[in-house]
């Protein structure tokens, strides 16, 4: 149960360093002013990169991407659990 947990959490903090990949050039800036919450306004977030105490990853995204970002690796997480949980996985 603890090697499970593990690597799940182990998936769960991989996600942004492979989401860093993708998105390293910033999102232009929106000419108008939007609210904070809309699906189109950019947010920027520093990703600690690992293996390092000082060392991070600006990286902006529209929220509508980081809510997708988040929703994927939810499902990478639960899905992983599943697997393992009913006995599917041939190495564990």
């Amino acid at each position: 149960m603890k090697a499970i947990l593990s690597v799940a959490a182990a998936l769960m903090l991989a996600g942004p360093v492979m989401a860093q990949g993708a998105a390293t050039d910033p999102a232009p800036a929106p000419s108008g002013k939007l609210d904070k919450r809309d699906p189109n306004a950019v947010r920027c977030r520093s990703i600690s990169e690992i293996g390092s105490l000082v060392k991070k990853h600006r990286i902006c995204k529209t929220n509508a991407e980081w809510n997708r970002s988040r929703e994927q690796q939810q499902r990478d997480a639960d899905d992983f659990i599943t697997r393992n949980r009913s006995g599917m996985n041939p190495n564990g």
